[in-house]
């Protein structure tokens, strides 16, 4: 006969100042073992096969492909927001397989925090608050509570990244700081303000009036994007004035994005593509 004996992961681990408190997840230890009381076995990070394609199979552990494994890059142009030669950030988001939204409340309350900004202050990142100001500004000029809704709504739906999946390696929030670093490092590597300026699509001076003379087709910028990644955007505007690209992605493994065909909408025909004023 086996004795079980329950921890609860605050007990063991140090939390950040100023979070929420906010129950952890259980862990039951069976003699030097340990198993997750409310989710299914997971395979440690270490031992998940690296060749896994998200939404290929159904059999696979949550901590080892993400269980809603087609996700959106949105990346904004805000002319009045970040750097001159910079898309910055709106989200990573995931998606069903189907390509369906998930709820807008998010997919785990337990985890619902709303004080992002500190959380990633007191993190092992020490560039992140820096970056996430310049690359991933609230256009309503609040970034905790941007980042913090981004965080509840897609954040808490990426599955391999709750705490369960860390076991006994798990430390406090780590995974938002992995969140939030991770879509940092995408947003460099699809870089699109790069990928238009190599196909001559740059920012135009503003004009006045409203049909702007110097503008791009939807064509265009599609080919700008499948030139430097192999697939097409969606790409948004508000009447001509852009406002984001969307780049999809599936996942090799826990955590290997590479871009697949958009399965969006475009909203733009013309698209005025205005310098910034930052």
């Amino acid at each position: 006969m086996h004795l079980f004996t329950t921890l609860s992961l605050a007990a063991v681990l140090c939390t950040v100042h100023g979070a929420p408190s906010v129950r952890p997840p259980t862990l039951v230890v069976q003699g030097n073992a340990l198993d997750i009381d409310m989710l299914p076995p997971h395979t440690a990070p270490g031992t998940c096969p690296i060749d896994t394609i998200s939404c290929q199979r159904t059999d696979i552990d949550p901590c080892c492909s993400p269980q809603n494994g087609l996700l959106v890059l949105a990346q904004q142009w805000d002319t009045r927001w970040g750097p001159s030669d910079q898309f910055t950030v709106h989200g990573l988001w995931p998606d069903t397989c189907q390509g369906k939204q998930l709820p807008g409340s998010g997919c785990d309350h337990t985890r619902a925090y709303s004080n992002i900004t500190d959380i990633l202050s007191s993190s092992n990142d020490p560039d992140i608050i820096r970056d996430m100001n310049s690359l991933w500004p609230s256009n309503k000029g609040d970034n905790n509570w941007f980042w913090s809704h981004e965080w509840v709504k897609h954040g808490t739906c990426v599955t391999t990244l709750h705490p369960t999946c860390y076991a006994d390696s798990y430390l406090p929030y780590q995974e938002v700081t992995e969140y939030f670093r991770s879509i940092l490092d995408l947003r460099a590597k699809y870089n699109v303000y790069a990928a238009l300026n190599a196909s001559g699509i740059v920012p135009t001076e503003p004009e006045t009036g409203r049909r702007p003379k110097n503008t791009y087709s939807l064509d265009q910028f599609k080919q700008a994007i499948r030139d430097a990644w192999g697939v097409e955007p969606n790409v948004k505007c508000r009447g001509r004035q852009l406002q984001e690209v969307w780049l999809w992605f599936q996942v090799r493994g826990r955590d290997t994005y590479y871009p697949v065909e958009p399965r969006g909408q475009d909203t733009c025909h013309r698209i005025s593509y205005q310098q910034k004023s930052t």
